[in-house]
């Protein structure tokens, strides 16, 4: 899988931006946001929102600001991009998200996020598309929430970011049965993680994220604490 250029970004706040569109129907206005430029933020409800767009896919966000609702959708050729919503900071936490997904082409379905002390991205993908998440060299398997997951890790040496070059970890756990919606126990991740060895440092954020690089599809969900 593709290497994210959400890095550049992400040592401002590790928070990133967004685009966005709406799915016309039922769109209260007063309640939530169209989104046209890569941005993120905390919403009334408390919700941490977040696009990456800056390869100007053709994509649509909306960010309902009372709810953990947003909406996605997308139609793009070769050009990658980044939606979500969750939280910011704390602990590893357990996410729960439903509503309806319809997807194809080269796509990631995950729960998602950074950690400082020390740095490291990481992916637990309930769902992909036509690419292939991890390395090819399974570390070994978290069993968690009703499901299998193969472990691989990445290494990203002398990286250029906004405050210098730095070299980083990324973590994958990866569904082996494909589901679109479901609950995520973060903790069960990180804890297996650090018995395999690796080491998870603290969230920034944690987020259900759709990250695409070709292809077309939409969603529309709400996450749940």
């Amino acid at each position: 899988m593709h290497f994210s250029k959400y890095l550049s970004v992400v040592p401002v706040l590790m928070g990133l931006a967004a685009p966005a569109l709406s799915s016309a129907a039922a769109l209260d206005k007063r309640s939530s946001v169209l989104i046209s430029d890569s941005k993120d933020g905390v919403d009334q409800a408390g919700f941490y929102y977040s696009v990456y767009n800056a390869n100007k896919a053709s994509i649509g966000y909306t960010e309902y600001s009372d709810s953990g609702r947003f909406e996605l959708g997308w139609n793009t050729p070769n050009k990658e991009f980044l939606g979500g919503k969750g939280f910011r900071g704390g602990a590893p936490r357990t996410l729960s998200w439903d509503g309806y997904f319809k997807g194809s082409g080269d796509y990631t379905l995950a729960i998602y996020g950074w950690t400082t002390d020390p740095v490291t991205e990481w992916y637990i993908v309930d769902s992909h598309g036509t690419g292939t998440p991890g390395n090819g060299h399974i570390l070994g398997q978290v069993y968690s929430d009703g499901g299998v997951y193969d472990v691989y890790s990445l290494d990203y040496n002398n990286v250029p970011m906004i405050y210098g070059v730095t070299s980083f970890k990324q973590y994958w756990s990866v569904r082996r049965e494909h589901r679109t919606t479901g609950t995520v126990n973060v903790a069960n991740h990180f804890n297996a993680w650090k018995n395999m060895g690796l080491r998870p440092g603290n969230p920034v954020f944690q987020m259900v994220t759709l990250e695409g690089f070709n292809g077309e599809g939409y969603l529309d969900f709400t996450v749940r604490a």
